[in-house]
């Protein structure tokens, strides 16, 4: 099946749901620009814009949480503009302010804006615009662009992600696959008998649970502290980390995945 059929399949199956919901009871239509936590999936070629067109189409708000990809993580500035749309409301966090203090987003077009300026809710947040909060958002915020962490995410970092997926898919047989952009990246671990995944999301279905408990231990015991939530393991490095200290990140993995290989095949 061509990315193109499924594109076409999957609208087809979106725009029957809104029907038999009924267009008018569904006020927005909500999700990640690239899939985070469930893999770094980026939606296939034209999906995003067949959304776009079905909420314009129904009279639906788009709204895309760019809470994971957001401020340069995939190389571009919103994890939206990989592709030809524009949302109606944007949800950002984490890279706000660098993880320094709690702060999250919301964006949304100046109709809507205008909207709730003329029709005010009538409610508020006790830590809502915290300034000391905001001084920090606006220091990161410049230093991202001061020093241009959008393109170095795109043409220093995922060059390397690459290289180095690429050499452990080919070197551990528990490793089925890669998928990265910019400084967003992912290996798909599974049981070499199978070739499925080693666990579910939850940790049901764990085909080595010794082997897992193996490789989590190898994972910190070689200084790796990150995302490694199988049957999926994150590669999602700070912007402005410096080659060598990413290579070395590299090493470590392929150390903790040679402790897995070796429980994998006892």
């Amino acid at each position: 099946t061509s990315d193109e059929e499924r594109t076409s399949r999957s609208l087809a199956y979106l725009e029957e749901q809104i029907a038999c919901e009924g267009p008018g009871t569904i006020a927005a239509v909500m999700f990640e620009s690239i899939v985070g936590s469930g893999g770094v999936y980026l939606a296939p070629p034209r999906y995003m814009e067949g959304v776009r067109a079905l909420c314009d189409r129904h009279g639906m708000l788009m709204i895309i949480d760019e809470v994971m990809t957001g401020f340069g993580r995939t190389g571009k500035f919103w994890g939206f503009q990989n592709y030809d749309v524009v949302p109606d409301i944007v949800t950002g966090a984490k890279g706000l302010t660098g993880a320094y203090l709690p702060l999250s987003m919301v964006a949304v077009r100046h109709e809507i804006k205008e909207h709730f300026e003329n029709n005010p809710l009538g409610w508020g947040s006790t830590f809502q615009a915290h300034p000391v909060a905001l001084a920090v958002a606006y220091e990161t915020l410049k230093y991202i662009l001061e020093h241009d962490l959008v393109s170095r995410a795109k043409h220093v970092i995922e060059p390397i992600i690459e290289a180095n997926m690429q050499l452990l898919v080919a070197k551990h047989d528990s490793v089925a696959r890669g998928r990265y952009i910019g400084a967003f990246g992912c290996l798909d671990i599974v049981d070499p008998r199978t070739n499925r995944p080693i666990q579910a999301f939850d940790g049901s279905g764990c085909t080595q649970p010794e082997a897992v408990a193996a490789f989590r231990a190898a994972f910190r015991a070689n200084g790796l502290y990150g995302f490694l939530r199988l049957p999926v393991f994150h590669c999602a490095p700070a912007l402005v980390i410096e080659p060598e200290e990413l290579e070395d990140g590299f090493r470590r993995a392929d150390r903790a995945l040679e402790v897995l290989g070796q429980a994998l095949t006892r």
